[in-house]
């Protein structure tokens, strides 16, 4: 396969949502080009009412593996006006989803064709849809994965690699886990009056300024794994309030959350949050948490899945990569805790969704040579 050739044709397909309750034609026909194009690499393909491309292969190998990506894409901006138009200029593919993750499937089918012998019994590669967006299906709001394995209880492999964009200032790293969060709204309780009165009233949105200088203040979460470290606040997110120009607000509300490090307690961070609002003084506040919180992972390094994508780097480009975290949210989440797979995060992109999103064709050849590695049989069998 060539590699460029398919990337071109995945950017072209606008593999994003319009509707919040219809799949797209583009993703629909996406869907379509990709499960053609496993089913003639000897895949058995499945595709679901989300349009999620599950594929099968069994080998002589031993053990399980999954490869995970997704395809669909956010809307471009409304500068971009050729988005879907890819454009190959100076060692770069620009086109929509050509870094994440489009540029990751690319490398992936042309990987598997030219893959004779492969070191697992069963292979399953996964092209999922609703990673970018989501879909409201059947009374519930859904993204592609999780709905995969609610829909699939008893779908399990030995361990898996989730291909999103690792390459860093040009240079490549290996995530093993991602960051979780924590959100949280926070209201002020003022008094309404009509602004002519002001002083018969308490400005809400006054006291949001103290609410918010009292949240900056609240150290960061910090984590390090070998060379990498980072940090993270509390991030104030949205902000409402007022009704009329002629009223003082009687109400304010901030939207905030808290991305959540491997190792930290989620408990301890919601009632650092609570204890430094309840020490504001004359300032009212309610703050209610989102009881849905997303809980980080982080696979220990000296696993095998760990070991088999740096080896892979090794073998075909001579260094192990540096490990590191997301600190983002891919779907190698609900792998880990819905789905019990230990999952290793690698990809040829170095960009999310930006006006001009391009991938460097040299670090898209250099993936496909490692993923190669990572599958095939070892000499030594």
């Amino acid at each position: 396969m060539n590699i460029i050739e398919i990337l071109k044709q995945l950017i072209e397909f606008p593999t994003y949502q319009v509707s919040p309750d219809k799949v797209e034609e583009g993703m629909k026909n996406c869907a379509s080009f990709l499960s053609a194009n496993l089913e003639n690499l000897g895949f058995s393909v499945k595709i679901d009412e989300l349009f999620n491309v599950t594929a099968e292969k069994y080998y002589d190998g031993e053990k399980t593996f999954l490869i995970n990506t997704h395809y669909d894409t956010v809307p471009p901006s409304p500068g971009w006006k050729d988005a879907l138009t890819p454009i190959f200029r100076d060692n770069a593919l620009f086109g929509l989803g050509a870094s994440d993750a489009k540029g990751g499937i690319a490398a992936t089918l042309a990987a598997l064709s030219r893959l004779e012998s492969c070191r697992f019994s069963k292979l399953v590669v996964q092209f999922v849809n609703y990673e970018d967006n989501a879909i409201n299906y059947r009374g519930k709001r859904w993204l592609g994965a999780p709905y995969f394995l609610s829909n699939n209880p008893n779908f399990t492999v030995d361990y898996g690699l989730n291909v999103e964009p690792t390459v860093v200032n040009d240079k490549w790293t290996v995530s093993i886990g991602c960051t979780g969060r924590v959100s949280f709204t926070v209201k002020t309780l003022g008094k309404e009056t009509h602004s002519s009165t002001p002083h018969l009233g308490k400005n809400a949105i006054y006291d949001m300024f103290n609410v918010i200088d009292a949240i900056r203040r609240i150290s960061p979460g910090r984590f390090r794994l070998d060379g990498f470290e980072a940090e993270m606040p509390v991030n104030v997110a949205m902000i409402e309030g007022g009704r009329a120009m002629n009223i003082v607000p009687g109400e304010c509300k901030i939207t905030c959350e808290r991305r959540i490090f491997p190792g930290e307690s989620p408990q301890k961070i919601i009632e650092t949050i609570r204890s430094t609002l309840q020490n504001l003084k004359h300032v009212k506040t309610e703050c209610d948490f989102n009881p849905n919180v997303q809980l980080p992972y982080m696979v220990d390094k000296n696993e095998e899945a760990v070991s088999l994508v740096l080896d892979s780097f090794y073998k075909k480009l001579g260094f192990k990569p540096d490990l590191r975290i997301e600190l983002g949210r891919t779907d190698s989440v609900y792998l880990y805790y819905v789905g019990g797979i230990r999952t290793v995060i690698a990809g040829p992109g170095h960009m999310g969704h930006a006006p001009d999103e391009y991938i460097n064709t040299g670090r898209l050849l250099e993936f496909t040579e490692v993923l190669l590695a990572m599958l095939e049989e070892p000499r030594s069998r």
